[in-house]
C-alpha cells in the first residue's frame, strides 16, 4: 500500500524543531510497509488542501496528518480538511463529551464553554471523530475515494498514542523485506554494483553514506520481495568480496 505523512505547522519550518516522525516511520516499517512520501507544510489552508489533493491523485491508500487540531488561529487542519472534502464543520456530540471530560481531568473542574474549546470537538460533516486518550482535541478519520485520511494532534505524546490506536492498524504489509549491510568502501566505488543488483534482481538499493565510513562502514539497504532480496544480497556480498582490492586502492 502507499502511505504518506503530512506534517502541519509553521514551527516545523523554522529549523528549531525536528519534524521527522522517526518513531512512526519505524512502526510503519516494522509492520512490513514503507512511507512513500513525507511533506511538511505551514499553517495555511491552501497548502494543506493542495497536499491532500495530491495524495489522492497519487492513489495514496493512507495519509497520516499531524498537527493543527488545537483551538488557536494557527490551527487550520479542520478547516483545510473540510474545504478539501467540500463539507461544513459540525460539532460532534461524542467528541464534545470527550473534550469536556478531558478538560475536567486537566483542570480539575468543568470549565466554562468557549468557542475555542468547542472547535476541538468539530469535524467535517460525514467524517469520524477519533477519541484522544491523552489530550483534549479529537482526531478525525475521513475517506476520499480510495484514500483514508487520519488526522491527529502534533504534540508527540498525543500523536504517538493516536497513531498507535487509529493509523497503524490500517497499515497493511507489502510483502517486502529488507537487508541492511555496512560496507567499509567509498560510496562511489559501489555504484556499479548497485546498478547491477537492481537490474538483475529487480530490487531497490539505497545507499546511506556516513562520514566515518572507514570505521563504521557505509550503509546499504536492499529492499524487495523476500526471495529476490535474499538472492540479491548473496550476489551483493559476493561482488563486495571480489572487488575488495580495487575498492581499497580507490578509497584513499
Amino acid at each position: 500500500m502507499r502511505i504518506e505523512l503530512l506534517l502541519i505547522g509553521d514551527e516545523l519550518l523554522t529549523g528549531e524543531l525536528d519534524p521527522y516522525p522517526s518513531m512512526i516511520i519505524e512502526a510503519v516499517r516494522g509492520s512490513g510497509a514503507s512511507v512513500a512520501r513525507l511533506t511538511v507544510v505551514p499553517d495555511e489552508v491552501r497548502d494543506v488542501v493542495l497536499e491532500l489533493d495530491g495524495a489522492c491523485s497519487r492513489a495514496t491508500d493512507l495519509v497520516l496528518v499531524t498537527g493543527g487540531l488545537g483551538p488557536t488561529i494557527d490551527d487550520v487542519t479542520r478547516r483545510a480538511l473540510a474545504a478539501f472534502l467540500g463539507k461544513e464543520l459540525v460539532i460532534d456530540p461524542e467528541a464534545r463529551s470527550w473534550m469536556e471530560e478531558a478538560l475536567v481531568r486537566k483542570h480539575g473542574r468543568r470549565p466554562k464553554p468557549s468557542s475555542a474549546a468547542t472547535l476541538m470537538a468539530m469535524v467535517p460533516e460525514g467524517t469520524e471523530a477519533l477519541r484522544n486518550p491523552t489530550g483534549v482535541a479529537c482526531g478525525i478519520k475521513a475517506v476520499m475515494g480510495m484514500t483514508t485520511i487520519i488526522c491527529v494532534p502534533g504534540f508527540p505524546k498525543e500523536m504517538l498514542a493516536m497513531s498507535d490506536a487509529y493509523f497503524l492498524p490500517l497499515v497493511r504489509p507489502e510483502g517486502q523485506v529488507e537487508r541492511v549491510f555496512r560496507v567499509r568502501r567509498r560510496e562511489t566505488t559501489m555504484e556499479p554494483i548497485f546498478q547491477m543488483i537492481a537490474k538483475e534482481f529487480g530490487v531497490r538499493v539505497a545507499s546511506l553514506p556516513k562520514e566515518d565510513w572507514r570505521e563504521g562502514g557505509n550503509v546499504v539497504v536492499i529492499r524487495g520481495p523476500e526471495e529476490d532480496v535474499e538472492a540479491a544480497s548473496e550476489r551483493f556480498l559476493e561482488l563486495v568480496e571480489n572487488s575488495r582490492d580495487e575498492w581499497e586502492d580507490d578509497s584513499g
